[in-house]
């Protein structure tokens, strides 16, 4: 029994031959497994930036939209391995991200090298936050 589907990597109307087949090719199905375009449920709405930053090695705008993702200078493992493997050749980009504090959702800019906030604007706020949203052991 065969149903018509849309695959989600390449948009291609096709007619799937059973009930699991997502995609119309073999290769849309591994480029949707390398580039990660099966989420497995999660809704396909654009998720709200958590940070964005531009890659030093290749330049690239990140849009980091899950909490659990820790990027913050390369797009890539592979980016960050040529930074290093070539960092004497390679004239570095300016360290530059930007997020919403989690407490206050103030808009921070960071261009500093040695500024880490990823998430709270200032100590103040991330010890506000975390005194509102502490387990109360019992």
């Amino acid at each position: 029994m065969k149903r018509k589907a849309e695959c989600p990597v390449c948009g291609k109307e096709f007619e799937a031959g059973r009930i699991t087949q997502k995609y119309c090719s073999a290769y849309c199905r591994r480029y949707a497994h390398r580039h990660g375009v099966n989420n497995h449920g999660r809704s396909s709405r654009k998720k709200e930036a958590l940070r964005t930053f531009r890659c030093l090695k290749c330049g690239r705008l990140v849009r980091v939209t899950e909490s659990t993702d820790r990027r913050t200078k390369f797009c890539s493992a592979h980016c960050e391995r040529l930074y290093w493997k070539h960092s004497k050749n390679v004239k570095s980009q300016a360290i530059r991200h930007s997020f919403h504090c989690r407490n206050c959702d103030t808009f921070v800019e960071v261009t500093e090298p040695y500024d880490r906030r990823t998430i709270f604007c200032s100590a103040a706020c991330r010890q506000h936050w975390f005194s509102l949203h502490r387990r109360k052991h019992t």
